[in-house]
C-alpha cells in the first residue's frame, strides 16, 4: 500500500499543508480516513477540499512545528471533525507563545493549546501506516519531521529544503542543531525517500545528500572539532 499526497499551498506565507491517504484502502460510506499535515491556514479549503475533491475524513492532524504559518487551521479542522494534533513534545513551549510562535509579528497573537504529544522515535499507525517521529530541532527547539517508511516519504516541515534548510535565526533556533538534523539525522534515510518540506517543493534524499549545504557545514564542524582546520 502507498500513501497519496496531497499538498495546498496556504496562507499569506504560502506553507505547505498536506492531505495523505492510502488510496488502496477500501472508502467507508463513500470515504476514506486521511492524515493532515501542518494546516496552516484556510481551514474551509482543506475541508472543501476533503468533502467534495478528494472524499476523505480526516482522523489525525500531525505538527512538525509550532510556528503560526503551520497551525492556524488546528482548530477548526479539529472541531470539524472530533480529531486529535499531534506536536513534538518540546515544541509546546514555541506554539503557547505567540513571540516564539511568530503570530506576534504577522497576524493577531494566537496560541494554540489542547495538544497531544509525541516523542522522538515514537511511532503514530495511522490509515494503515506508521508515521515515525523524528526529532529535527534547528529551526525551533521541538521541529520533528514524520517517516512513513513503508511509502518512502518524509514530511519535514521547515528542516529540510530542496537545498537548503530551515531558517534558525527564530527564537529558539539553532543553526549547529538544524545542521546536525539534516545532516545526521535525514541523512541516515534511503535516498529514494520523497520529502514533502514545508513550503517550496518536493526533493529526495539522494538529491540533498549530493546537494545540501547542510552536509558541507557539517563536515566542516567536525574536522574543525577534530584539529584539522
Amino acid at each position: 500500500m502507498a500513501l497519496k499526497v496531497n499538498p495546498f499551498v496556504l496562507g499569506m506565507l504560502r506553507e505547505n499543508g498536506y492531505i495523505v491517504y492510502d488510496d488502496a484502502e477500501e472508502p467507508v460510506s463513500g470515504m476514506r480516513q486521511a492524515v493532515v499535515i501542518d494546516p496552516g491556514a484556510q481551514a474551509d479549503k482543506l475541508i472543501e477540499a476533503c468533502r467534495n475533491e478528494l472524499h476523505v475524513k480526516p482522523v489525525a492532524i500531525l505538527l512538525t512545528h509550532g510556528h503560526f504559518d503551520h497551525v492556524m487551521a488546528v482548530d477548526e479542522l479539529r472541531k470539524e471533525y472530533g480529531i486529535d494534533a499531534y506536536i513534538l513534545d518540546k515544541e509546546i513551549e514555541v506554539v503557547s507563545d505567540p513571540v516564539k510562535n511568530l503570530s506576534e509579528r504577522f497576524e493577531s497573537k494566537f496560541i494554540l493549546d489542547g495538544l497531544k504529544t509525541v516523542s522522538d522515535g515514537e511511532v503514530l499507525s495511522l490509515i494503515g501506516h506508521d508515521f515515525k517521529v523524528i526529532a529535527t530541532p534547528g529551526h525551533t527547539i521541538g521541529g520533528c519531521c514524520y517517516y512513513v517508511e513503508d511509502s518512502k516519504i518524509l514530511f519535514s516541515g521547515d528542516t529540510l529544503f530542496c537545498e537548503s534548510y530551515g531558517k534558525y535565526s527564530f527564537p529558539t533556533g539553532s543553526l549547529r542543531q538544524i545542521v546536525d538534523s539534516v545532516a545526521v539525522k535525514l541523512m541516515a534515510l534511503p535516498d529514494d525517500v520523497t520529502v514533502f518540506p514545508g513550503h517550496e517543493q518536493p526533493t529526495t534524499i539522494g538529491h540533498e545528500r549530493i546537494y545540501n549545504i547542510c552536509n558541507v557545514i557539517y563536515k566542516k564542524n567536525k574536522e574543525r572539532e577534530e584539529g584539522k582546520i
